[in-house]
């Protein structure tokens, strides 16, 4: 009697071991996908908040001035409309305008005064003011 010969190493699961492989090989490339998909999605919310941290300081910046503008406007003397007053100084990048306008069917004594504070050429804020000659 005989015994059965006994497998080669090489020859257990040989078609096992192979689908084992590209088995790992499709979590590997899964796993690649959604790392980038998370990483892509992180450098987006970044870009965002980069983003909207400069709009918010382009903002606050702008209110600033323009808040500085009323105040010099309104210590300073009265100017027949049309007219300006002195502007302030403004940052690197900013201006600041103001302009004058009766109130319509009113007294010459007063007047409107809106104030524009820009960036780059494009307004950030715009706000207005009434003025009296006393």
């Amino acid at each position: 009697m005989q015994l059965p010969s006994r497998p080669k190493p090489d020859d257990i699961h040989v078609d096992g071991a192979r689908s084992q492989r590209g088995f790992l090989m499709i979590e590997t490339m899964l796993a690649v996908a959604i790392v980038g998909t998370a990483m892509l999605a992180v450098v987006s919310a970044f870009s965002t908040a980069s983003r909207t941290s400069s709009f918010v300081e382009d903002t606050t910046t702008a209110e600033w001035l323009a808040t500085s503008q009323i105040e010099v406007i309104r210590t300073a003397a009265f100017v027949l409309t049309p007219g300006t007053y002195p502007a302030v100084s403004a940052p690197a990048g900013f201006a600041v305008a103001n302009t004058t306008s009766a109130i319509t069917g009113g007294d010459q004594n007063i007047q409107t005064v809106t104030v524009t504070v820009t960036k780059a050429g494009e307004v950030v804020y715009t706000t207005s003011t009434v003025k009296v000659n006393r």
